[in-house]
Formats: C-alpha cells, structure tokens, sequence
C-alpha cells in the first residue's frame, strides 16, 4: 500500500473539484425559501445545465479532431 501526501492529493484533484462558487446572501434567503422539492428540481436542473455545458465541449473536441 501507497501513501500520499497532502500536497500530493491536492496535485492530484482535477481543476473542476478546485472550483469555488460566490453565492450572495440574498440567492442564499431565496433558496432557503424553497420547499425540499423545489430545491431537488433547482439541483436537478442545474445539473441538466451543466451535463449540456460537458456535451457540447465534447461535440467541439470531437469536431476540432475531425478536421
């Protein structure tokens, strides 16, 4: 078994885990607002957001190779 240092671990996260997020006080009171359901169908279209944002880099790289 190997072990890893911190800093090794840290080195080893991908640039998308190290993303940080501003979220101001007022989105904060507006999302407390929301019913447990509500919240799920926010993070549940977030996601969707996100999965169309990764679909459409990977149409562009798969595009940029063909050529």
């Amino acid at each position: 078994m190997t072990s890893t240092t911190p800093t090794q671990n840290l080195a080893s996260q991908s640039q998308r885990d190290q993303r940080t997020y501003f979220v101001s006080d007022e989105r904060l009171r507006a999302f407390a607002q929301l019913t447990p359901l509500q919240r799920l169908q926010w993070v549940e279209q977030c996601s969707h957001f996100v999965r169309l944002g990764q679909m459409a880099r990977q149409a562009d790289r798969a595009q940029a190779t063909d050529h």
